[in-house]
């Protein structure tokens, strides 16, 4: 460990732009029977570099890291968090057609459909409460309807048990 070097960066001096150095350019030159003298220019200045400050500053927080305005999407536009490696890391994607998720395996758990409202989930949805017109459980095998306040399990041929009135029902 007593051979250990170590690096320290160069120090370079700061050469400031010259700002004030002129160049006499009225001097004339005559060669045969022409003179030539340097043409005349302008003293210009840099161009001043334009910064949107005030769209950063007023919707984008960078330093808290936080939006502070509503964005809109243009027709292909879209919002993408995280980055897809199979194997590795899943996605999140929310554009004017819905959201959609998926895992590391590339598997879609989630998915809501903006035109149609449709909702899949590959995990375990949990809520105090759900409101709903019917569930539907399996292959339409077992309904819980709300509106006409029945449960009907099914065989795959015949309804077998209703909890609730069915007109017409067994």
């Amino acid at each position: 460990m007593a051979d250990d070097k170590v690096y320290t960066p160069e120090v370079v001096a700061d050469v400031g732009f010259p700002t004030s150095e002129t160049i006499d350019s009225s001097v004339s030159q005559t060669t045969g029977n022409d003179t030539y003298s340097p043409q005349t220019t302008k003293a210009t200045s840099f161009p001043k570099k334009i910064i949107a400050q005030e769209t950063i500053g007023s919707a984008l927080n960078t330093k808290s890291r936080k939006i502070l305005a509503d964005f809109e999407f243009t027709e292909t536009g879209a919002i993408s968090i995280g980055k897809y490696t199979n194997g590795v890391s899943g996605d999140i994607r929310i554009s004017p057609n819905g959201i959609t998720a998926r895992d590391s395996a590339g598997l879609t758990t989630f998915a809501i459909d903006g035109d149609t409202g449709n909702a899949t989930f590959k995990g375990t949805i949990q809520a105090e409460t759900v409101i709903g017109g019917a569930v539907v459980v399996g292959d339409n095998n077992v309904v819980i309807d709300g509106e006409n306040k029945n449960i009907i399990v099914n065989d795959g041929d015949n309804d077998r048990i209703l909890i609730g009135y069915q007109q017409g029902g067994f």
